[in-house]
């Protein structure tokens, strides 16, 4: 007796098919979830170097806030492992305020190696952060 064929076609094979057609868009949002996670865990980083920057800066004398907080945030971005393609400093010590303070202003643009698959636009983050100058500092 001859085995009895179904009128309908055979699905074999689909299921290899689907993965096949499937694998490169899971790659892909796989990639862009990581690409989530390095924006979110860069901003964390670059907010933490602001603060280390204005902190240090609040501690010296005015003539030496900019350098300090200049090299102590790309010091602290350095050791977090923090990598940019640029990084921009901006320290700013308002004349008007009392009690002064000193504003640092981070910019970044995030290093893109190993997302080239999702060839993202360079990101540029910012961040910033304020102290009061202290003023029983020693070299007042």
């Amino acid at each position: 007796m001859a085995p009895v064929r179904s009128p309908y076609r055979s699905d074999r094979g689909s299921v290899s098919v689907e993965a096949v057609l499937l694998a490169p868009v899971l790659v892909a949002i796989a990639l862009f979830v990581v690409h989530l996670g390095r924006i979110g865990a860069a901003n964390t980083r670059l907010v933490a170097a602001a603060d280390h920057a204005a902190r240090a800066a609040s501690l010296v004398h005015p003539r030496s806030m900019e350098g300090v907080a200049r090299n102590a945030a790309l010091e602290n971005l350095l050791r977090n492992g923090l990598s940019c393609e640029s990084v921009t400093v901006d320290v700013m010590v308002p004349r008007t305020l009392e009690p002064r303070i000193v504003q640092v202003e981070l910019a970044c643009v995030l290093d893109r190696s190993g997302l080239a698959l999702l060839a993202p636009l360079p990101r540029r983050l910012e961040a910033s952060s304020s102290e009061v100058v202290d003023r029983w500092r020693v070299d007042s």
